[in-house]
């Protein structure tokens, strides 16, 4: 999907790999499967998208402990062959939580120079809005703060280059290294 707006708008590119941030509850199985659309984020960017010009990209839909080396080459081809317009647009990439760091040290060695910040949530959106709206709110406000290029993870109120902020997985949380 692509949106494209007034002038003043603010390019960005949105790469959708799933993760828990897209979960919905099946009632015929009872388990949360990661959805194979970009329903969630375009609900969420709904009442922002007259200020965004966004380019889309559902790419993996998957829960990030089950992705692999290959699925991160893909996402760095994505960011690689954005549409010209986006060319110089920081990326957002919407993940799983688990492995998000793995991806971003991927990212990093490719050196792309661009602005790419990884999010995601710690409870799908369907059942928890208010998580998956904070993070993806913070991460297009820092994206449009104009940082510098590099990899930046955005969790739990703080946005930080990757190597400095990690998922601790015996509290749950991401905290500084």
């Amino acid at each position: 999907m692509s949106t494209s707006n007034s002038p003043s708008s603010f390019p960005v590119v949105i790469i959708n790999t799933g993760g828990t941030f897209n979960k919905r509850y099946q009632p015929l199985t009872g388990l949360l499967t990661v959805a194979n659309d970009e329903r969630t984020i375009e609900e969420l960017l709904h009442s922002a998208s007259p200020n965004l010009d966004m380019h889309l990209i559902g790419l993996i839909h998957k829960d990030s402990l089950d992705m692999t080396q290959s699925d991160r080459a893909l996402i760095c081809a994505s960011i690689r062959n954005s549409l010209p317009a986006f060319n110089s647009a920081p990326v957002i990439i919407i993940h799983g939580t688990d492995t998000m760091h793995e991806t971003a040290l991927f990212l990093d060695e490719e050196n792309l120079n661009r602005v790419i910040v990884i999010t995601g949530a710690m409870r799908p959106a369907e059942i928890d809005p208010v998580e998956a709206s904070l993070h993806l709110g913070l991460t297009l406000g820092f994206a449009a703060a104009n940082p510098p290029p590099g990899i930046y993870i955005a969790m739990h109120g703080r946005v930080l280059p990757y190597a400095e902020y990690r998922k601790n997985r015996t509290l749950g949380v991401f905290q500084t290294t």
